[in-house]
């Protein structure tokens, strides 16, 4: 059952209730996390907002990055994705252009599907000209909630 949440300090509470840890990963790794850091039969839910692509060169990498956290999830666990279209870099710093895998919608499904993924539901949103701020030349953002087969 879902609880209301009125504010942010409300929501803020009910998140330090249920957040049990923060881990740092290395999704290009097998083993992407210590053996210990999870339970044995895996995670319920995972969370990855642009960061497979970011840190992909191309999409071989991607869809490894992809296998690799998936082997994090239960079976029937849930992942939730959430990235960029069409973006091939951005900057880090004045000077420092980071090249990302420029991903298009077909390419997300068909990396979840052959990674052992069931997807349940995919948004895509293009990006109007004024939502570009010059840092990226990113076309579009995906929400994709999958479930781990």
């Amino acid at each position: 059952m879902w609880l209301q949440i009125k504010g942010p300090r409300e929501k803020a509470t009910k998140l330090r209730k249920v957040i049990k840890d923060v881990l740092p990963i290395d999704v290009h790794r097998p083993q992407p996390l210590a053996k210990d850091a999870l339970p044995a039969a895996g995670a319920d839910c995972l969370v990855s907002c642009f960061c497979l692509e970011s840190v992909s060169p191309d999409l071989a990498t991607f869809k490894r990055a992809l296998g690799h956290i998936g082997r994090l999830l239960r079976t029937g666990g849930h992942l939730m994705l959430i990235g960029a279209l069409g973006e091939s870099y951005y900057l880090g710093a004045p000077g420092v252009k980071i090249p990302v895998v420029p991903l298009n919608e077909a390419q997300v499904c068909e990396s979840l599907t052959e990674k052992g993924f069931t997807l349940i539901r995919l948004e895509v949103y293009t990006m109007n000209r004024d939502m570009k701020v010059g840092v990226d030349d990113v076309t579009g953002i995906f929400f994709a909630k999958a479930r781990k087969d």
